[in-house]
């Protein structure tokens, strides 16, 4: 029976009242001024709430069959957003009023608790605040945002069985009025913000059979006086700050279904009184600071399906956890956590004995040795098993294969050895498997392909090696797969690298694959991609800039060269890249300094060159991210200045850059043009002048042969400057034969 979800009932009989009854037009009226005070109907609800309906057929409106009086308001779950209107407290005969799982607004209206015929309130679930009206008897009041303390009157209801007023902002301290409230039943008051201690007057209540106090600032002891309400079936003191010990006296609560004890300061060893507690179903006492062994009492609890004790600082009572072996009496136990303790011995092959209804078992942080017993393949109904951060060795059991209905295995921490069981590939529902920081050898197994299930596969830290195989790639359900720190070879298959959903974690690192890793650009959902210190190659893919939800990129100390991919720039989300120790070449994309949430950059040890961009995350980059570039400059330590070679023209529109260069061609036109006429104006004058010589040397030629018959001995003559200038008539170029290097022949 779900005691949270009952209404609240409200016997005020033992109160003095009486109101003149009105008739029912006052009725008709109360109603049309509740509905007029809302904002919202989304649904419509209210839709035959007008004058053409009579009013005792209108939603969840309930009359009488005599008077013809409304008795009962029920508009539960209708959205109604508004405030409630102070008019609903003329429904002088109302006696249940339903207003939960709605948006109501504002202070619950003082004229509702002079609703003396008023025996059912419920507004549970809507965004009310402010305090109580002191002239309410009370209500159920869960999820909303009232304040104040608990007012004083309520001391006056004698007959109130039930006080809820969950999820609110309540404060102060629990008021020690509360014990005399004898008709008390049930007391919720979780999740407000009360502080102080537990009142010892709640001991008074002899027929509380339901106490819920849970998430407070409560502080103290738990008062042994509770131990008087021996009616008690559920005690719920969970997230206080309780301290001190769980009292002997409390053995004495026969009755005691489920206790919710956990996340206090609670000290010292659980009693063995408890064991009275035959009726126990739920006992969750995790997060606290008991010590001691579990009492082997809870074995004789035949009822107990739940039993939660982790992060305590509990021992094992002997060398074979003997509580284990006690609670295989536990017939219908179906979970059983005693993680993040100091239990320390072998797990027994008793383990094999728990309840076949068991689903979840957790020993896990704990300083447990041994084998994992083949037993364990008995539990035929689990489904999760954590064992992991204590201290098994050998094998991981192949009967873990035979549990069909098995979806979680956490063996992490451990010094388990040897192949993983191919008998895993069975458990068709796996899914998730961590088997990391064991020393594992061999091959990953194929069979892990067979499990359509799997979200989370996480092997590194062993010493597994081979390839990784390809039937990985039929997991379409994977989120996240770990396989660094092993000695993996070979490529990244392509099924795997296909793997489209893998939207969590992908890392690769520290292995000995080898290879491209254009394929990895079709994890478009991964926020995270670890491929470091690898032997990869080629170049850094442009295509990855497909994942567009990454958040973190690794490809440091791998063999990658080229440039940095641009594209890289659109990766929004990239919070941490890091390329180091490759042989990339280029420049750094300018583009980087628009990744807005980019954090982390590191770049060193490649063979970058170029000035290191100033804006965005490299204006708080540190030197060490770019050392190992000794082509890179800038104003940064330990890099050069760059070389001053920017124009002053730089950055001029594009329109400015065309102008000038067709200028500059029409400039280079004109001078060609030019060079041509000269060129052609030269050999017209020079073929001209050959002209002239020509006649000139044959009319002398023929009187130096008659001078040369004539004359035959006659010594040559020698002419004199003067004569030459005369003859030449100064040098003319009109007498010139030719030109050389180094003379001009006249």
């Amino acid at each position: 029976m779900k005691m949270m979800l009952l209404t609240l009932l409200l016997i005020l009989s033992a109160l003095p009242a009486h109101v003149a009854e009105s008739s029912n037009y006052t009725d008709h009226q109360a109603l049309i001024g509740f509905k007029a005070a809302l904002s919202v109907d989304p649904y419509n609800s209210l839709f035959d709430w007008s004058p053409d309906h009579i009013f005792c057929n209108w939603t969840g409106v309930t009359c009488s069959s005599g008077r013809q009086r409304v008795v009962s308001l029920n508009l539960t779950g209708k959205g109604l957003v508004g405030p409630i209107s102070p008019l609903l407290g003329n429904l002088s005969f109302l006696g249940a009023l339903d207003l939960s799982n709605n948006s109501l607004q504002g202070n619950i209206p003082y004229q509702i608790g002079k609703l003396f015929r008023l025996r059912r309130l419920r507004l549970s679930y809507n965004n009310l605040e402010g305090r109580i009206p002191s002239s309410l008897g009370g209500c159920r009041s869960t999820i909303n945002n009232l304040s104040g303390s608990i007012p004083s009157e309520f001391s006056l209801l004698s007959n109130l069985d039930t006080m809820s007023i969950v999820v609110n902002q309540l404060t102060g301290v629990l008021p020690p009025f509360i014990g005399n409230m004898s008709s008390l039943t049930i007391i919720e008051l979780g999740e407000n913000r009360f502080q102080g201690s537990i009142p010892v007057e709640l001991g008074m209540l002899s027929q509380l059979n339901w106490l819920n106090v849970h998430t407070n600032n409560l502080t103290g002891s738990i008062p042994v006086a509770l131990s008087n309400c021996s009616h008690l079936q559920m005690l719920q003191l969970y997230q206080n700050n309780l301290i001190g010990p769980i009292p002997w006296e409390f053995g004495k609560l026969s009755e005691l279904q489920d206790v919710y004890l956990w996340g206090n300061q609670l000290t010292g060893e659980i009693p063995t009184s408890l064991g009275n507690w035959t009726h126990l179903q739920v006992l969750y006492l995790e997060r606290n600071y008991l010590s001691g062994a579990v009492p082997l009492v809870f074995g004789k609890m035949k009822q107990l399906r739940r039993f939660v004790l982790w992060q305590n600082h509990f021992v094992s009572g002997g060398s074979g956890l003997p509580i284990l072996t006690a609670l295989t009496n536990c017939s219908i136990l179906e979970q059983l956590d005693l993680g993040l303790n100091y239990l320390t011995g072998v797990l027994p092959n008793s383990v094999g004995r728990l309840s076949n209804l068991l689903s979840f078992l957790a020993l896990n942080s704990n300083e447990i040795g041994g084998n994992i017993p083949d037993e364990i393949g008995n539990l035929t109904n689990l489904a999760t098993v954590t064992l992991e951060a204590n201290r098994f060795n050998g094998t991981i059991p192949s009967t873990l294969g035979k549990l069909s209905n098995l979806e979680r295995i956490f063996l992490d921490k451990n010094n388990l050895e040897g192949r993983i069981a191919e008998s895993l590939g069975q458990s068709k529902r796996l899914g998730l498997l961590s088997i990391s920081e064991n020393m594992l050898s061999g091959s990953i197994p194929e069979s892990l392909g067979d499990l359509p299930q799997l979200r989370e596969l996480d092997l590194h830290r062993n010493q597994l090696s081979g390839e990784i195989p390809a039937t990985l790639g039929r997991c379409q359900t994977l989120e996240r797969l770990d396989l660094a720190y092993n000695q993996l070879t070979e490529n990244i298959p392509p099924e795997v690298a296909g793997l489209q959903n893998l939207h969590c974690y992908f890392n690769l690192s520290n292995n000995l694959l080898k290879g491209s890793i254009l394929d990895v650009s079709k994890m478009v959902m991964v926020l995270a991609i670890d491929l470091s210190n690898n032997h990869f190659s080629s170049g850094i893919p442009s295509a990855l800039a497909s994942c567009t939800a990454l958040e973190y990129l690794n490809l440091s100390w791998n063999a990658f060269e080229g440039p940095i991919p641009v594209s890289l720039a659109t990766l929004k989300n990239l919070e941490d890249m890091d390329f180091s120790g490759n042989n990339l070449s280029g420049t750094i994309p300018v583009a980087f300094e628009d990744m807005k949430m980019l954090r982390h950059l590191n770049l060193s040890s490649n063979r970058l060159t170029g000035e290191v961009p100033k804006g965005g995350v490299f204006s708080d980059l540190g030197s060490p991210a770019v050392a190992g570039n000794l082509g890179l400059c800038g104003a940064w330590i330990n890099l050069p200045p760059c070389p001053n070679f920017k124009s002053k023209h730089k950055g001029l529109p594009v329109s400015h850059k065309v102008i000038i260069v067709v200028l500059i061609s029409i400039v280079i036109l004109i001078l060609c043009f030019l060079l041509l006429a000269f060129s052609y104006k030269w050999r017209y004058n020079r073929q001209s002048i050959s002209t002239d010589n020509v006649d000139q040397i044959a009319s002398t030629e023929t009187d130096s042969v008659d001078q040369t018959t004539l004359h035959l001995h006659v010594e040559p003559t020698r002419i004199s400057y003067e004569e030459l200038v005369t003859a030449t008539h100064g040098f003319s170029e009109a007498n010139l034969l030719g030109r050389g290097w180094f003379r001009i022949s006249l």
